[in-house]
């Protein structure tokens, strides 16, 4: 996803096909902050529209829906769990929203505010294959882990410094900054080889592969390698 032209690059076989662009009508990107994929569908976040978009593995628009709160919101994280629901994050009031299922409305889930110690920082949001989720904080780099309920399970504090974002692979959770340092959770880190110049902007588990999004190149690495 490029945020700033608002399109998204479709890479298969080697090769990236650009679509989108800015629009406020239907299927138009005013302001992506956040994209994920799920079977043959793609859900981006907009940030300033407080709207969902749905599109099918070929950017074909499919549907949106505005999520409608009292406050305004500003979500910055998007993820889905196993049922299809969409949970938000939102810096303004630090607090995460679910929906009930693809379009249902949404409600609070979790409120942040509670937690002493942790500025509204957090940099990531992901579930693993149970419904188990982790919250990513930046700032005072933190792993929290929740189970599906929203109960707190445990927190850790990781080695890497401005942590980016967490993945789940299997039982384990992975987390990496923009310069390459990679760390498993109750491990040490380790140096991904991504090029002096390179500033990673995102990362994806699929298969088996992690593939790594940087500002000039898409790096995919084998995970027993790593």
């Amino acid at each position: 996803m490029d945020s700033e032209q608002r399109r998204i690059g479709l890479w298969s076989a080697d090769s990236i096909d650009i679509r989108g662009g800015f629009g406020t009508e239907q299927g138009g990107l005013f302001d992506p902050v956040d994209m994920i994929s799920d079977q043959l569908d793609i859900f981006i976040l907009d940030q300033t529209e407080n709207r969902l978009s749905r599109f099918d593995a070929q950017f074909n628009f499919i549907s949106s829906f505005d999520i409608e709160f009292e406050d305004v919101l500003y979500p910055s994280e998007l993820a889905m769990d196993s049922r299809r629901n969409f949970y938000i994050y939102s810096a303004e009031t630090h607090s995460i929203y679910k929906s009930s299922g693809i379009s249902g409305e949404m409600a609070q889930f979790l409120d942040l505010n509670t937690a002493t110690g942790l500025d509204h920082c957090v940099s990531d949001l992901t579930f693993n294959r149970v419904d188990d989720f982790a919250l990513l904080y930046s700032c005072n780099p933190t792993v929290h882990l929740y189970a599906r309920s929203g109960k707190l399970i445990r927190r850790f504090s990781i080695d890497i410094p401005n942590p980016l974002i967490i993945l789940s692979f299997g039982s384990l959770w992975l987390i990496i900054n923009e310069t390459g340092q990679l760390q498993l959770l109750g491990k040490n880190p380790i140096q991904l080889p991504i090029g002096s110049h390179n500033t990673i902007l995102d990362a994806i588990i699929n298969d088996g592969m992690l593939l790594v999004l940087t500002d000039s190149t898409l790096i995919i690495y084998e995970i027993s390698n790593l």
